[in-house]
């Protein structure tokens, strides 16, 4: 069997999807359970608000069956891409071009995530290529990952893949 040396954009983005979903993994491991046993319901119940700022994450968790949730909101002006993954109210897909350069469309993600409560675990850039994770500090779920990069077809344009889970 012979050995087929990896091109050196597929390289890139191998690098920067390994580096992404290692972050991620890492990120996930402290997300579990508080040791606090005061069951949701009750915890949202007792949090006093503050004013300004969601009750608990709220507009972390906010789904509509309409779409994704504000973290993962369209691109403006960006130009779907056929895509096979189903979305769903969990969690979805969404891939796109744009005429806005990777930092932008990154810059754009990155400022949704802070507004819902995120909390970046991951900001790489290799190249043009660009890569970001965010997750909810609270742990109940709720993931964005942003990959932006130069379209092979048309170096004038972004190519985007957003993958967003809800949280609970």
């Amino acid at each position: 069997m012979r050995l087929q040396p990896i091109p050196r954009r597929m390289s890139a983005r191998l690098a920067v999807t390994t580096a992404l979903a290692a972050s991620l993994t890492l990120a996930a491991c402290g997300q579990g359970p508080a040791e606090d046993d005061t069951p949701p319901a009750e915890a949202e119940a007792a949090a006093p608000e503050t004013p300004g700022t969601p009750a608990d994450g709220a507009e972390v968790a906010e789904v509509t069956s309409s779409g994704p949730p504000a973290y993962a909101a369209a691109y403006p002006g960006a130009q779907p891409s056929p895509s096979d993954a189903p979305t769903t109210d969990l969690g979805g897909t969404a891939t796109f071009t744009t005429s806005d350069s990777p930092e932008a469309v990154i810059d754009f993600y990155q400022a949704k995530a802070r507004d819902s409560g995120l909390s970046t675990v991951s900001a790489l850039k290799q190249g043009q290529t660009q890569a970001y994770a965010a997750v909810d500090p609270e742990g109940r779920g709720a993931t964005l990952q942003v990959v932006a990069e130069p379209s092979e077809a048309d170096d004038s344009q972004t190519r985007v893949s957003v993958t967003w889970t809800a949280g609970q």
